[in-house]
């Protein structure tokens, strides 16, 4: 199986992700891109305070102005994509789904921090690293 996991949060270095997964795919017909999106869990108070049905409203447009420009970007290259918007401690979700989906490979952005403030800070790309039961490409 050559699935790719590409955990997107629209930023630069995601966006450097975005194209190293179309180059990827792109030379393997039948490559499924799984793109996923970690959103904020909503806390127990404003769970209390927020209709339920509004609150899903507001993470699925926080989900699609994440993820479409990606997932537009994928489906013009002719790539297979699966759309994941998940809620949870972001490494976790990403090793987690990798798992669960059984891909062959996470691509994923860095935030250019380097190793040793990496460390300090705890770096999502550092934790999926440890995680993560598959190979994991960073791109800087």
């Amino acid at each position: 199986m050559s699935d790719l996991l590409l955990p997107f949060d629209n930023s630069p270095s995601a966006l450097r992700a975005l194209d190293h997964a179309v180059a990827l795919a792109g030379g393997r017909p039948g490559t499924r891109v799984h793109l996923l999106g970690v959103l904020d869990e909503v806390g127990q108070d404003t769970r209390e305070l927020i209709d339920a049905a509004e609150i899903e409203r507001v993470l699925s447009a926080e989900a699609s102005a994440m993820l479409d420009p990606a997932r537009v970007r994928l489906e013009a290259a002719g790539i297979l994509t699966t759309v994941h918007a998940l809620t949870g401690v972001p490494a976790r979700v990403i090793a987690d789904l990798a798992r669960e989906q059984g891909v062959a490979q996470i691509v994923m952005g860095t935030r250019g921090l380097g190793p040793i403030p990496g460390l300090v800070l705890g770096s999502v790309a550092s934790r999926v690293l440890q995680l993560a039961q598959c190979p994991v490409t960073l791109v800087k």
